[in-house]
């Protein structure tokens, strides 16, 4: 069963956790588009404000049709090939592409001859307010094939492709937000974020060197924001709200707004995960240790 934990406050449930068990997952076929399949790992019933996000697979020679959205739509490809279209450009997709729709741009997948599975975001969520519309159909030009994402090609835009060469050597964490010895052993790379054209989120990809015990890896600490880890590989033992949770190989874990985090990998093997954040972590002051706050002398 899914994991959880919330707390009342001033009579309104704040939810400080949510992990999403791949044992659990079902998918479901999407209503209104033929061929894609949809399994929710966290969204407003999970009590997500800030995002959502799912886990995607779409039938050979299927496509989810132009849309244009009042949210950005961003997508990592897990497996498969086929094709992503928007702003005017075409490019050619395979495992480990990666990509980002802006707010209101039109945009669209295709599926190829092995179909297409990845990691979908949408932030901010998508509106639940009565008669909101979460996408808007659009007709525009094909527009120009430019093949795979390249990085170093300046007419792609809001595209890009990770290796497992990207990957740093492991060091003290140091990102926007954060930079400091409370998180250790880390290796990061971004995909999604500001360069690339989002306004709402961050999309990239972690990991934490084997045998990172506690005071080596990630110490408990919250946020002004939403952030999940999705498990590629390996797995972590987390503290969460206060709670001891193991967390596995497609496992999903979310952490709300002020939700108290920490992880710890005591195992062999690396632990990869792909992290969302949202909205964009703040330049300074996006990470909060609760354990350096206690330390601080009262004042008189």
């Amino acid at each position: 069963m899914p994991a959880r934990a919330s707390s009342r406050v001033d009579g309104e449930v704040d939810m400080a956790y949510y992990i999403a068990r791949a044992a659990d997952r079902k998918f479901f076929d999407v209503e209104g588009v033929p061929g894609l399949r949809q399994a929710l790992l966290v969204g407003h019933e999970q009590g997500a404000s800030h995002l959502e996000v799912s886990l995607y697979e779409l039938a050979p020679g299927a496509t989810t049709g132009w849309t244009r959205c009042p949210f950005e739509e961003s997508w990592f490809i897990t497996g498969g090939t086929g094709e992503a279209a928007f702003a005017g450009l075409r490019y050619e997709l395979g495992s480990g592409d990666y990509g980002v729709a802006p707010v209101g741009v039109a945009h669209s997948l295709t599926a190829g001859d092995e179909g297409l599975t990845y990691l979908g975001v949408r932030a901010p969520k998508p509106p639940t307010f009565d008669g909101a519309r979460s996408s808007i159909a659009a007709k525009p030009a094909p527009g120009e094939n430019l093949g795979r994402p390249s990085e170093t090609d300046p007419r792609h835009r809001f595209v890009g492709h990770f290796e497992d060469s990207d990957m740093a050597p492991y060091a003290q964490l140091s990102m926007p937000g954060y930079h400091g010895p409370n998180v250790k052993n880390i290796s990061l790379r971004m995909m999604v974020d500001q360069l690339l054209g989002a306004q709402h989120h961050t999309v990239f990809v972690c990991e934490i060197a084997p045998k990172s015990g506690p005071g080596q890896a990630a110490k408990v600490h919250y946020h002004p924001f939403e952030e999940i880890y999705y498990f590629t590989s390996g797995g972590m033992r987390g503290t969460l709200d206060g709670k001891e949770e193991v967390i596995e190989t497609g496992d999903l874990v979310w952490a709300g707004t002020n939700g108290t985090h920490g992880f710890v990998n005591e195992r062999a093997e690396p632990a990869r995960w792909i992290e969302v954040q949202s909205p964009i972590p703040p330049t300074s002051d996006g990470f909060f240790f609760p354990d350096d706050w206690r330390k601080l002398p009262e004042e008189h």
